[in-house]
């Protein structure tokens, strides 16, 4: 029995269908996410072999001897809240396994660690969107923070932004000379009181990780930058004592009363003081 004269023109049609490659729309090509980074004091754009006045707490003295950070995390922020996630650009230099080291500190003046070379850009891609904001955690990933920095690939290579093993690497290096403290004032954010661990064991297993999230809101793919302001960081600080028998400035540890007011504009506990939004980085359009 022959089919229908329907059927038959609805076979034929199925055919010629299959026959011209008809395929799914092709996905969106993702954007480019070039975000430039900051480092000021106050109102002044902060440079090595600069001089700042009225920081912190007795308005002292300011000279740049370091200033590098340590970020991770990187994620846009849609209209409806939906975090997005960059994929950083390994440029085998400041970008690598989704960290970034930026690097304000360019060994003029008193600069005298690290290289010539500065970095003050984050690239990578997303999918195309429209975006309303920026996240990114501070520091070294738990997964990263334990590898051997003999070994490791750049920027995780630098022994001068790592304590040990044990303890990882040192997640901001901000160091300058002021009036009360002319051999230099630390603020040395950092995994604490951790755990005796296997060199290279993934999780870190530190008390304080120390790794504090910042969310930023703006337009950060249609110009704009990131600001970060050590006028803001030293607000609550005085750079020219320090306690006894401690670091001179902060090194992360908890009974380090220099680091209390520090800790509170990055956003993290210390002690009985709970964490309060970070007052450090923010987004200017």
């Amino acid at each position: 029995m022959m089919p229908s004269a329907p059927r038959l023109a609805v076979m034929a049609s199925l055919l010629v269908g299959a026959g011209c490659g008809i395929s799914d729309p092709p996905e969106a090509q993702p954007v480019a996410v070039d975000l430039p980074f900051e480092a000021r004091v106050g109102a002044k754009p902060f440079a090595c072999g600069r001089t700042y006045t009225g920081l912190g707490t007795t308005a002292t003295t300011y000279e740049p001897q370091d200033f590098r950070v340590y970020l991770h995390d990187v994620r846009l922020v849609t209209e409806g809240g939906t975090e997005v996630p960059v994929t950083l650009t390994e440029d085998g230099v400041w970008q690598k396994d989704g960290g970034v080291l930026l690097d304000f500190a360019d060994k003029s003046g008193l600069c005298t660690n690290g290289t010539a070379a500065t970095n003050t850009r984050l690239r990578g891609t997303a999918p195309a969107g429209t975006y309303k904001g920026l996240r990114f955690t501070l520091g070294v990933s738990e997964a990263l923070n334990h590898q051997d920095v003999s070994t490791a690939p750049s920027p995780f290579n630098d022994v001068g932004l790592f304590w040990s093993w044990r303890f990882g690497y040192l997640f901001t290096r901000i160091e300058g000379r002021t009036t009360g403290l002319s051999s230099g004032h630390s603020m040395h954010l950092g995994s604490t009181d951790c755990a005796v661990l296997v060199p290279g064991q993934p999780s870190d297993g530190c008390l304080h990780p120390n790794r504090p999230g910042v969310e930023l809101t703006g337009d950060v793919l249609g110009g704009g930058k990131v600001v970060l302001d050590l006028a803001r960081l030293f607000e609550g600080s005085n750079l020219d004592t320090n306690t006894s028998g401690t670091a001179a400035g902060c090194m992360s540890g908890q009974q380090d009363p220099e680091c209390a007011p520090l800790f509170q504009r990055l956003g993290l506990a210390f002690g009985a003081q709970a964490a309060v939004a970070q007052t450090f980085i923010r987004w200017e359009p």
